[in-house]
């Protein structure tokens, strides 16, 4: 299934941006040059999640299982453009999945495990699949119950391990000709690398999640991006701790995976001693990182001293603000390179990375302007995207610093629109084909001339005391530097006289006390604007992210209702 008008095709194409590699034939290259590789790993705890033993494959080995279960789904009556639901833990079976998935042209929904019946028949009603594949048993607890009753007897429902009325794909028998059969029509087929590969759900942070389609494409130019970020080398080892169901994951480790031909270690759910000791253990050469983990591990200095990371050459971190202590002292105490990400399902992606912002105080804040006509940039992806700032009242663009608008990209990354919504469709793109991101930034003011982009916040999450706008993320950002948190977000909650006030939420360590007065008094010290000061506080032990690790705002207010 193509969606992609054929003059953007055609456009892209000649530019040498897209080309023809889909994720099943990178698979194919990588088996015929380095089969007896060890590729793919297990977490070491697997059995304590979900059922097997954790398992480590050759690409040569995880071939043969892919072979198998694209017979098995071609057996079971799934054909080339049919959409099927995968909501598996970052188990080896689902990077096979993948592949195999890829390999019969069939369209894949990936979902967060965290979602239920409820969010899983919405999904039903939008894309209309015709399978769906499971995870038996999930922390000791039948998975597969509950959700069987979003589906209905036309659905194909399969699963990994025993379930009642799903397929194992594990233990179903293949045919005497279910191999051949299988192969004589995906040599029928024609798979393009401008056909549909995934359809991603953006994070519903701001709304009811809405389908992304991508395609092989649109996936290996931000996989090529990831590759740079990484700098990623032949044979690297990557660890994936975050879901295979967005970004960060697909594009930044099952692909970047499949085109170094290297090593994926999963990793699943976050245990942090297991993290580490995989960083450790597997000798890994890459990962990604949520900021308040990487915060954590140089206030704890005997659990990261500990710690073989000599191999480690790069992290990826990004979803929240970065401490500039933080990333330099990655950089400079243990030769660690913190990249700062930003991006979404959507394809709007911009990267700060060593080789373009060498200085780790100004990466942790700035994002290169990619795309932006006078600046060069060393990531390939910079010249394949366009972006631009628009004032959120006026809708003029923004040329001067310190204003803050609206993010717009176009190019090579970015989709082609919501999945047949075509009201929606109307509002995110503007009359040049820009994409209209909803996040705020604004052009850099100090001495670094007008070179980069600073995030200041969704544009959605504002918050509007008095009259003036507040960016929560302005205040996530400086209050990480906060010598007693450990993790917080800010949020508006609701006053009959203001229309909203401030209010923080911290994690702190335990047995720490931390008083509103020491929040204000800090944002003093640093000079920062004293209508943006929070007027309420209140602890907890966890901040509530969605599976991707963006901060739930909406669950943060009702803490001050």
């Amino acid at each position: 299934m193509i969606l992609t008008p054929q003059n953007r095709i055609k456009d892209y194409t000649e530019k040498g941006w897209w080309g023809t590699d889909t994720l099943y034939s990178l698979f194919v290259d990588a088996c015929n040059e380095s089969g007896e590789r060890e590729a793919l790993v297990d977490a070491p705890n697997r059995n304590e999640f979900t059922s097997g033993e954790p398992r480590r494959l050759t690409f040569n080995q995880i071939k043969t299982e892919v072979d198998r279960y694209a017979s098995i789904f071609y057996d079971a009556g799934l054909r080339k453009d049919d959409k099927i639901v995968l909501q598996l833990p970052n188990i080896v079976e689902l990077a096979i999945l993948y592949i195999a998935l890829s390999k019969i042209g069939i369209i894949v929904s990936p979902i967060p495990v965290q979602y239920g019946k409820y969010e899983i028949t919405k999904i039903i009603d939008d894309i209309k699949p015709k399978g769906y594949i499971g995870i038996a048993s999930f922390n000791s607890k039948n998975f597969t119950e509950g959700i069987r009753d979003a589906f209905t007897d036309e659905h194909i429902l399969f699963s990994v391990g025993d379930a009642e009325g799903f397929i194992n794909i594990d233990k179903e028998g293949l045919g005497e000709n279910s191999l051949v059969d299988s192969d004589a029509y995906i040599q029928s087929i024609t798979n393009s690398a401008n056909d549909i590969l995934t359809i991603c759900w953006t994070s519903g942070t701001t709304g009811t999640p809405k389908g992304v389609p991508r395609s092989h494409n649109l996936w290996s130019t931000m996989a090529k991006a990831a590759y740079h970020l990484a700098d990623t080398q032949k044979g690297d080892i990557l660890l994936n701790p975050f879901p295979l169901v967005n970004m960060a994951s697909i594009g930044g480790f099952l692909f970047n995976w499949l085109i170094c031909k290297g090593k994926l270690i999963q990793h699943h759910p976050f245990d942090l001693n297991i993290y580490l000791n995989q960083l450790s253990e597997e000798k890994v050469n890459y990962t990604i990182a949520a900021p308040a983990i990487m915060n954590m591990l140089l206030n704890n200095t005997p659990l990261f001293e500990n710690l073989d990371l000599s191999n480690l050459r790069s992290i990826g971190c990004g979803g929240a603000p970065l401490s500039e202590w933080m990333v330099k002292t990655f950089q400079e105490n243990h030769d660690i390179t913190i990249q700062n990400i930003f991006g979404s399902n959507e394809g709007m992606t911009l990267l700060s990375t060593r080789d373009d912002v060498e200085d780790p105080k100004l990466r942790a804040v700035y994002f290169p302007r990619f795309g932006v006509d006078g600046f060069d940039w060393n990531n390939p992806i910079s010249k394949t995207v366009k972006t631009k700032l628009i004032n959120l009242e006026s809708n003029e663009e923004i040329f001067s610093p310190a204003i803050p608008g609206e993010l717009l990209i176009s190019g090579s990354t970015v989709f082609d629109g919501y999945w047949e919504s075509p009201e929606a469709n109307k509002d995110v793109f503007d009359n040049e084909g820009y994409f209209r991101t909803g996040d705020m930034f604004e052009i850099s003011s100090d001495a670094t001339e007008n070179k980069f982009y600073k995030y200041c916040g969704r544009c959605k999450d504002l918050i509007i005391r008095g009259g003036m706008n507040i960016s929560p993320e302005e205040l996530d950002y400086l209050l990480m530097s906060h010598p007693l948190i450990l993790d917080v977000a800010v949020t508006g909650y609701e006053d009959e006289l203001l229309g909203e006030k401030v209010g923080v939420v911290a994690v702190v360590s335990d047995g720490t006390a931390l008083e509103l007065t020491e929040i204000t008094d800090f944002l003093e010290e640093l000079g920062i604007a004293k209508y943006k000061f929070p007027e309420d506080i209140r602890i907890i032990k966890e901040l509530p992210r969605n599976p991707v690790g963006k901060v739930l705002r909406r669950e943060l207010k009702v803490l001050f209702s």
